[in-house]
This record gives C-alpha cells, structure tokens and sequence, in this order.
C-alpha cells in the first residue's frame, strides 16, 4: 500500500497552532469546500449552512485549537476535519431539539441520517426484493423517533458522541422491526448473515453502547485505516476479506467456507481473527480516537 503523504498537512496545522501569519487563511482555503458540503447538507437553505460553517470554523479555532492539535498526519486533512465537522453539527442538530425547534430539528435530522439509515437497512436487509420492506423499515424507524414528542432522540445525555447514539438507537429499531415482520425461521436465516438473534428485542437505554463503527459517514478515513489493516493481514486472512465481503453484502459463513474450500468452524475463527484485527486497528487510528474524546 502506498503512504499518504500528508507533510504538507502537517505544516500547514503546526503553522495555525503556532500562529504563523496568513496560516489560518492557508488552512481554511484547504477545508473549507469539505466544511461547506456537509453544512449544506445539514442546513435547510444557505443562510443556516454559514451559521453552521461558523459555529466549525470557530469549533477548530476554541481552546488554541484544541481540535486541531489532535491531528498526527495519519490522514489528510481534509478527512480529519471532516470528521470534526460531522461532530460539531450533530451537536448543532442538537441543540435544535433541546430548544424545542422540533420541526425545524427533525428536518435536519433526515438530512443528516437519512443517508446512515438507509446503509444501515441494506445491510440488514439486502437484496433486489425487499425494496419496499427497506422502505417500510425506514418509516417505521422514523415513527418510533418522532413517537412520544421525540422521546427517543431527548433521551441523549451526553454519553459518547450523538451521531453514535443515534446510529446504536437506529440498529435496535431496526432489530425490533425485522423481528415483528418476518416469521420466526426467517428470522433465524437472517441472523446467521447479519448477526443480530443475540440482541434482545427489549430496549435497554442507547447511552449504554455505541456502534462499533459508524461505516458510511466516514467512509474515507475508514477506507485508509482498514486498507492499512487489511495489508498486515496474511494471505489466508486477506482471501477471506476479499471472498466474504468483496460482493459488497455480507456473505454467509458456510458460503465463504465453501469458496475457500475450508471447514467452516475454521472459517469463523478466521472471521473473529480477522475483524478483531480491524477493530483494533480503527481503535488505535489518531483521528478515530480524538473523534470518540471531541465530544
């Protein structure tokens, strides 16, 4: 795998921490078309978007740049601070629910998650015939979020990031919702691919764990982060990576097994082996870390 080189990156930040002249203007030259797009995508028309663009600009520039002395250079810049740009904002939707600005809060809730939503509905639901139970699930998810004046979403009490609060939350309903509509036996076939039958169908509080990993709404640092874990890997480990996922949809166990022509207790060990090795690796990444402390 080739290095990123992100030098450059890494002077440009020593050079805004330090308080070099024109380094601020430098920096947001770099950034800002990244800030920009994900205000944009939060904010229902321009006027909100630059609110939003100030509340990350002046986010980066709190505490002596706080933030910024997070970043290592293990990533280019632009992927870092689009990580804390997604933070900021979702502390910025909110506050819109905290102030009982539901409607213009819930807005900006489906701008912002709709996205993560659905990723994590394909992934538990694949496949070209259940268009139409996707987008039941996604309604019925969004039912149980507004249900009770936004019950769910006020719960948040500032445990570990609300991005990861929401996303844990959207997992569960999603669980209670394939478990009411599907029969018994499917439901079995479907934990063997997507792993959710040792969930309980109870809804314990979403503060008392996060997702593991929150995929899509970071895919290029975890695109550079798994590539780098994915080049230690062995050859064996990197065939099962390639066989298991390389369709784009998990891929069930005895399946895999059958492709590399292995048994397929060897191949779950193999799969624990491997996804620990991943894990580990997003834990130790520098930006993940400074994601999981920001907020």
């Amino acid at each position: 795998m080739v290095a990123v080189d992100t030098a450059q990156d890494r002077d440009v930040v020593r050079s805004v921490i330090e308080g070099k002249p024109l380094a601020w203007d430098r920096l947001v030259r770099r950034i800002a078309d990244t800030v920009w797009a994900a205000c944009r995508l939060l904010c229902g028309d321009d006027a909100d978007a630059r609110g939003a663009f100030s509340d990350v600009m002046e986010a980066l520039r709190a505490d002596g740049f706080r933030r910024l002395r997070a970043y290592n250079g293990s990533s280019r810049i632009e992927t870092f601070v689009a990580l804390v740009t997604r933070d900021v904002l979702a502390e910025r939707l909110l506050r819109l629910f905290q102030a009982h600005s539901v409607s213009d809060g819930w807005a900006a809730f489906e701008r912002f998650f709709a996205a993560d939503i659905n990723r994590i509905i394909s992934r538990r639901l694949p496949g070209a015939d259940r268009v139409d139970l996707r987008q039941d699930a996604y309604q019925d998810i969004c039912v149980a979020l507004i249900a009770d004046d936004y019950r769910r979403l006020k719960a948040y009490r500032g445990i570990g990031s609300f991005t990861g609060f929401v996303l844990h939350m959207v997992d569960r309903l999603l669980i209670d919702f394939i478990r009411s509509t599907m029969p018994l036996r499917q439901q079995r076939a479907e934990a063997q691919t997507t792993e959710w039958e040792d969930i309980p169908s109870d809804q314990p509080s979403p503060e008392d764990a996060l997702l593991e990993q929150e995929g899509g709404r970071l895919l290029s640092l975890a695109s550079e982060v798994l590539r780098e874990a994915a080049a230690s890997l062995s050859e064996t480990e990197r065939l099962y990576l390639h066989i298991a996922l390389g369709s784009g949809e998990p891929m069930p166990a005895r399946e895999v097994a059958r492709l590399m022509r292995r048994p397929v207790e060897e191949v779950y060990k193999l799969k624990q082996r491997v996804m620990t090795r991943l894990r580990d690796t997003l834990d130790r990444h520098p930006a993940v870390k400074m994601w999981k402390a920001s907020v």
